[in-house]
């Protein structure tokens, strides 16, 4: 028996939080019956809550359009916990929105606060005073109530278009979802929830489609991925990528220089192309004297192949190359070994070059008839997000990113890099 697939639909009732219903069918019934993922509404009629930094009430806040309603709970019975003094105060990065209001009490248990939140992170802090007029050691508690639409990437929606054509697999389109997460784009309340599988499953990607096509916003759209992540209809490996600048270099190169080097260097280039051999003859060498020797910066390489399947072998030689500990060798034997486009890459030369290195033979070129095109797919639709032309450059430091297309020579990467240090 195939296992049902859980699908997840959402009533919207007017002035009130939405209601999920869970309905099993079977993948027959996907086959000749088209599958809606009901989105999860935004930050406006949903209750958020947190206990009290004692443990001793737990803050419930339920937002409206021009107040909030905030009850207080008693997380023993359940129960609304009369008779509480407290204070609150609402801010949104510098702005004060309410408060803070002298010592209130509130005899119900539940209040409602004339506070209009407004885009951007609304941060709602509490502070219990007194509990069945018995004063109390304060506990505080802050929430958080995110309105308005967030700032999501381009990258990302790029990638979802992509993964829901797809044009790319689940793991690349998973590294999307890691990113949002690790940025705290996507705030979870709780661990990840664990599944059986990474494979994200596809009648998902009907909302991905609808949200990269612009019929779904965004903060919508990262509510439905916080529900299936916290509940593991997605599943996010423990381990974290390596982003930077908003590129996921978990298939990048191996680093170039100092770990704890300030400035990060990011090359998106192709072995076939004439410009970036260009820059790699020209300029690269000044750059790693000047900055990766120096402990300066340091560098990471991500293949943007577009020139045709000589660029994907030679690309897939630099990976079993790295297997063997020689990747950067190999990586400037190519770049120094360029011929014309098309004609230079074979399979002779490849194993060519790996034995100038000294790499085992055997293993070397049991590796290149293996299928490398997850990590080429997944490296190139990183670039392309950012770029359409090679060599380009990204540099990542203390003061911000700075995008470099085409072969930028060494006098530009020191204005870049004086900018960004600090």
């Amino acid at each position: 028996m195939r296992a049902a697939i859980a699908v997840i639909t959402v009533a919207l009732l007017a002035g009130a939080a939405s209601v999920l219903a869970y309905t099993s069918i079977s993948p027959d019934t996907v086959e000749s019956e088209p599958v809606l993922f009901g989105l999860i509404p935004s930050a406006l009629a949903q209750t958020t809550e947190h206990l009290t930094s004692g443990g001793s009430l737990l803050v419930q806040i339920t937002p409206s359009e021009s107040s909030f309603a905030m009850d207080f709970i008693n997380p023993d019975t359940g129960l609304l916990q009369e008779h509480v003094d407290y204070i609150v105060s609402v801010t949104n990065g510098d702005t004060q929105i309410f408060g803070p209001i002298s010592l209130t009490h509130t005899t119900p248990g539940s209040v409602t606060i004339p506070a209009t939140l407004i885009d951007g992170t609304n941060q709602i802090t509490v502070t219990v005073k007194g509990i069945l007029f018995v004063p109390v050691e304060d506990e505080h508690v802050t929430i958080e109530i995110p309105l308005g639409e967030p700032t999501i990437p381009a990258w990302i929606k790029n990638s979802a278009a992509w993964w829901a054509a797809d044009t790319i697999n689940d793991e690349t389109f998973l590294a999307s979802i890691k990113y949002l997460i690790e940025e705290n784009i996507l705030s979870l309340d709780v661990e990840p929830g664990q599944g059986e599988t990474t494979t994200i499953p596809g009648w998902i990607k009907s909302t991905a489609q609808w949200w990269a096509e612009g019929l779904v916003q965004d903060r919508d759209f990262l509510n439905a991925l916080k529900y299936l992540v916290e509940n593991g209809v997605i599943v996010i490996e423990s381990e974290t990528s390596l982003v930077m600048g908003g590129v996921d270099l978990s298939h990048a190169s191996p680093l170039l220089g100092d770990s704890d080097a300030p400035i990060t260097i990011i090359e998106f280039g192709d072995y076939q192309c004439p410009k970036c051999k260009g820059w790699f003859d020209s300029t690269k060498p000044d750059i790693y004297t000047d900055y990766i020797q120096t402990g300066q910066a340091n560098l990471y390489f991500v293949d943007l192949v577009f020139l045709g399947s000589d660029s994907r072998a030679a690309a897939s030689a630099s990976y079993c190359a790295q297997d063997q500990g020689k990747y950067w060798e190999y990586h400037d034997t190519l770049y120094s070994n360029q011929g014309g486009i098309g004609n230079w890459v074979t399979t002779e030369r490849l194993v060519a070059f790996a034995d100038q290195l000294g790499l085992d033979l055997t293993q070397f070129e049991t590796c290149l008839n293996a299928d490398h095109s997850d990590r080429i797919d997944f490296n190139t639709s990183q670039s392309t997000t950012l770029f359409n032309q090679t060599p380009s450059f990204l540099v990542v430091g203390p003061g911000g990113v700075q995008e470099l297309p085409g072969a930028q020579p060494v006098a530009v990467f020191d204005r870049v890099i004086q900018e960004i240090e600090n």
